[in-house]
C-alpha cells in the first residue's frame, strides 16, 4: 500500500471525517429545532431572532408581533411613533379599556421606536401593512418628528426586513422574513460579541409582549428640553419636504389601512413657565399640521387635556410619561377609541 494511504493515515482520518459529518448534519438539525421553536410559545423565552437590523429593540417587536398575529389571527391596531410611542401606550391596558367600553374585543400592538421620525416612519409602515395588515395606524407625533434636528433611525429604511416587504426581492430579504433557522443563526452571531449581550439587555429591558416598553420611575438627571422650543417649533415647516413628508405617510392610506394622528403628549409646567413654548406650539406648529390634516380627512386627537391632569411625579422626564402616568394615559386612550369604534370596524 502506499505509504499516503496506510492504516495508520486511514485510522488517524476516521474521528476527523466523523467529526465533519456530524458537523454537516448538526447544522441542518439546529436550524429546523430553531424553525419549529420560533413558531411556538417556547421562542418567547429565548433572545428574539434577529431580522439584522442592527436594532435588538426592532427585533424583539418585529417577533414579538408576528407571534401575536399568529395566536389572535388579526392586527386591529397598531400605534406608532417616536420614544413617546414606545413609552406612553400600553396596548393591553387600551384592549381592557376597549372592551369595557365597547363590549368589542380588539387586538394592538406598539411599534413606537426610539428617534423614529415620520419621514423613517413611512417605508417602515409600508412594509409592516404589507407583511401584518394592520386596519388602523395611530401615530402619535411631535414637533421633533418633522423637524429632526436631533437623532433619526434612518438606517432602518434601508434594512432588508423593510426592502423586502416594500417590494424589493433579495436574497437576505427572502431569509429574515421566512426563515427563523437563519434568524437565530444572527442572533448566535451577535451573541459571540460579548457586549452585545449587555447591549441586547438594555435595549429591551422592561419590554412587554405587545411593544410597550415602559420609563421607569423618574429620569435623573432630568433631560433638557431641546426639541419643543419656541425657536424651533417656529422653524417646523421652514422646509417644504417637512410637510411633504407628513403627506407621504397619509398616503398611506391607498394601502387599505386607517390613519389616524394622535399628539404626543408633553408636561405643561404648572407655574407657566413654558407659557412661551405652548405659544409657539400652538400658534407656529399646530395650524400647519391641522391643516394638512384635516384637508386630508384625517382625525386628530389632542392630547393637551389628559396631560394636564397627570402629575410631574407621573411623567420620565417633561416628553416622557413614566409607568404610572402612561397607564393613566392609555386608559384615557382606550375611552378615546372606544368612542371611535367604528375606525376599528
Amino acid at each position: 500500500m502506499h505509504p499516503i494511504f496506510s492504516r495508520e493515515t486511514l485510522h488517524l482520518s476516521k474521528p476527523s471525517l466523523r467529526g465533519i459529518f456530524y458537523f454537516l448534519l448538526t447544522v441542518p438539525l439546529f436550524l429546523l429545532v430553531a424553525e419549529i421553536v420560533a413558531r411556538t410559545p417556547l421562542g418567547n423565552l429565548l433572545p428574539a431572532p434577529s431580522v439584522n437590523a442592527d436594532s435588538f429593540l426592532f427585533d424583539a417587536k418585529i417577533y414579538q408581533l408576528e407571534s401575536q398575529l399568529r395566536r389572535d389571527g388579526t392586527l386591529d391596531c397598531l400605534f406608532l411613533g417616536s420614544s413617546v410611542a414606545n413609552s406612553d401606550i400600553d396596548p393591553a391596558i387600551v384592549e381592557q379599556v376597549y372592551r369595557e367600553q365597547s363590549g368589542e374585543t380588539i387586538h394592538c400592538y406598539n411599534l413606537g421606536l426610539p428617534a423614529l421620525t415620520i419621514e423613517n416612519a413611512t417605508p417602515i409602515a409600508q412594509a409592516v401593512i404589507a407583511r401584518f395588515h394592520p386596519k388602523v395606524i395611530i401615530y402619535a407625533i411631535l414637533p421633533r418628528d418633522v423637524h429632526d434636528v436631533i437623532a433619526n433611525v434612518d438606517y432602518l429604511e434601508r434594512i432588508d426586513w423593510v426592502t423586502y416587504n416594500r417590494g424589493e426581492p433579495s436574497r437576505n430579504g427572502w431569509l429574515v422574513n421566512n426563515s427563523y433557522g437563519w434568524r437565530y443563526f444572527l442572533t448566535w452571531r451577535y451573541w459571540l460579541t460579548i457586549p452585545n449581550r449587555a447591549k441586547m439587555e438594555e435595549e429591551t429591558r422592561y419590554l412587554t409582549s405587545k411593544g410597550f416598553q415602559p420609563a421607569m420611575d423618574f429620569r435623573e438627571p432630568y433631560i433638557e428640553n431641546l426639541t419643543m422650543t419656541p425657536a424651533r417649533l417656529r422653524e417646523a415647516w421652514d422646509d417644504p419636504q417637512q410637510m411633504q413628508a407628513v403627506k407621504n405617510f397619509i398616503a398611506l392610506q391607498q394601502k387599505g389601512v386607517k390613519i389616524i394622528f394622535l399628539e404626543g403628549p408633553a408636561y405643561h409646567e404648572s407655574d407657566s413657565s413654558d407659557a412661551q413654548t405652548w405659544l409657539a406650539y400652538d400658534n407656529e406648529y399646530l395650524p400647519t399640521l391641522v391643516q394638512i390634516l384635516e384637508s386630508n380627512q384625517i382625525p386628530f386627537w389632542r392630547t393637551e387635556s389628559i396631560a394636564i391632569q397627570i402629575p410631574k411625579e407621573h411623567w420620565y422626564d417633561w416628553l416622557h410619561l413614566n409607568q404610572h402616568g402612561a397607564a393613566t394615559f392609555s386608559q384615557w386612550l382606550g375611552e378615546m377609541m372606544a368612542e371611535n369604534k367604528s375606525f376599528f370596524k
